[in-house]
């Protein structure tokens, strides 16, 4: 459906702020206009020539039939995102932008991803400018998250609008909110939670390969010698499989270190590493 006609007072607008003011299109403001809007009439009065050279523009490179073809392969048989075909420089010379507008034309990409876009709910003028004026105000130092949350937004953009108004949060502000405090502590309990978790997996597997190699080391004509476990008081084998050894030599004397309690004990307690002292 057309939108609402140019009228002779927006495009003189338009004109004074690409000649006079030297605005590029992020700073071009026309009332009721998008972006898109005002790019597209920048574009013909370039071609009207009636900006007098202010605005060069870019020259229109047309798709060839070998880029449509490999834009067809990378979505359909790879599955790749316009995101990612354009980060990569899978097609040299095109843009993020650019893939995503011809991905549209063609019909081509995630259809589920596509409907979420088409839902995505759509800021219109009134409400960009309450946001603006939020952000400039009471909303200046307030988390991106929390903004998002307020507003019915995304995150990404709060944080867009922040750059463009050039007043995103620098790196000391954005780590000294509540916010930011209260999920890196959530993050620090995960972390422990997932290392606990490992480390019994890991104990018990150990546990079972000490039992294993127990058994084996029985049936031998010759174990070697017993000791018990000061902590857990089971009969291992006085062998390095079973205990801690450590070696030391001072001259022609030769000292082992032998922990006191077994290796399984000391992984689930390893600062209770007592050692007997034996010197040979």
């Amino acid at each position: 459906m057309p939108g609402q006609r140019w009228t002779k007072e927006a495009i003189e607008s338009l004109i004074r702020q690409v000649v006079s003011d030297r605005k590029n299109l992020p700073d071009i403001y026309i009332p009721g206009k998008s972006q898109a809007a005002v790019n597209n009439q920048r574009r013909r009065l370039k071609e009207a020539q009636l900006l007098n050279g202010s605005f060069a523009g870019r020259r229109l490179r047309p798709w060839t039939i070998c880029q449509l073809k490999k834009l067809e392969d990378l979505t359909m048989e790879y599955g790749l995102s316009a995101d990612l075909i354009g980060q990569l420089q899978l097609i040299p010379g095109r843009s993020r932008e650019a893939v995503s507008k011809m991905m549209g034309r063609h019909g081509l990409g995630n259809p589920d991803v596509k409907f979420r876009a088409q839902q995505a709910e759509r800021i219109d003028q009134h409400r960009r400018e309450d946001l603006r004026t939020f952000l400039l105000g009471e909303g200046r130092l307030m988390p991106s998250r929390d903004v998002a949350e307020q507003w019915c937004l995304a995150q990404k953009t709060v944080s867009r609008y922040r750059r463009r108004l050039g007043i995103a949060l620098s790196w000391q502000q954005a780590r000294s909110s509540d916010e930011f405090n209260r999920k890196r502590q959530e993050q620090a309990r995960e972390f422990t939670r997932r290392t606990r978790d490992r480390w019994q997996i890991w104990r018990e597997s150990l546990a079972r390969r000490l039992e294993r190699l127990r058994a084996e080391m029985q049936l031998r004509p010759a174990p070697p010698p017993t000791r018990v476990c000061t902590m857990c008081e089971k009969q291992w084998f006085a062998s390095p499989e079973f205990y801690h050894v450590q070696k030391r030599r001072t001259g022609k004397r030769l000292k082992l270190s032998i922990s006191r309690a077994c290796r399984l004990c000391r992984s689930a307690h390893p600062l209770m590493h007592g050692l007997q002292i034996v010197n040979y």
